[in-house]
């Protein structure tokens, strides 16, 4: 097809676009909700006893300042890369997935110490009541970040989905954090921080299925 053809073929077939609200907005909005929801399921599922004494410790303070990073970091990311040709840096992109993976080995590096000195590391048990809590403040967050990238154009569908559900699952694991009382190293490892595992790897295959261009417009791009 000539390139004037596929012009006019774009034009005949455009609908009204309404523009996107400026970056720093989306943010915004999606932050206000993040926290809203991170609020209302500590409310519901009510607060670890010793928090306070979990936020003088600078493992705390230090994990949650790595999660808080992710989340605004990939949620920005994802929201950047939906926009063709917004991405200057690929530190869009790596940023979030390096502080991500900081914050996997930081939990590792606290089994491995606690084992070394002979410090209480905890049992291997099932714990899903926390990837539970993980979820339900992610969900609220992860579904609206999802339909703002398909307001837009993502031309890397996976990788908007994969730093979507990394930001949100990070808010997810602050909460759970702040939720559950097991701070032994081995259950945080497994339980909280390993998640952010999975859930990127689950937001790349929903990204490459959800926000994927229609067959015909992929065919003329």
């Amino acid at each position: 097809m000539r390139t004037d053809d596929l012009i006019q073929q774009l034009a005949s077939d455009a609908a009204p676009v309404r523009p996107l609200r400026p970056l720093a907005l989306r943010v915004a909005a999606w932050a206000v909700v993040a926290v809203t929801s991170l609020i209302a399921v500590m409310l519901l599922m009510g607060l670890r006893r010793e928090l306070g004494d979990g936020i003088d410790q600078a493992d705390f303070a230090l994990q949650a300042l790595l999660l808080i990073v992710t989340a605004i970091s990939a949620a920005t990311g994802a929201l950047v890369i939906s926009v063709p040709g917004a991405a200057r840096s690929p530190l869009v992109r790596w940023l979030p997935v390096v502080v991500g993976a900081v914050c996997v080995g930081w939990a590792v590096g606290g089994v491995v110490y606690a084992t070394a000195t002979g410090a209480p590391v905890g049992r291997l048990t099932f714990a899903w009541h926390c990837v539970y809590k993980t979820t339900s403040v992610a969900a609220v967050p992860g579904a609206l970040l999802f339909v703002m990238l398909r307001r837009a154009a993502p031309m890397q569908p996976l990788w908007a989905g994969l730093l979507a559900l990394l930001g949100t699952a990070a808010v997810g694991v602050l909460g759970a954090n702040i939720i559950c009382p097991n701070d032994r190293p081995l259950h945080l490892l497994l339980w909280h921080m390993a998640p952010l595992i999975a859930f990127a790897a689950g937001g790349a295959a929903l990204g490459a299925w959800l926000l994927r261009w229609p067959r015909d417009l992929r065919s003329r791009r």
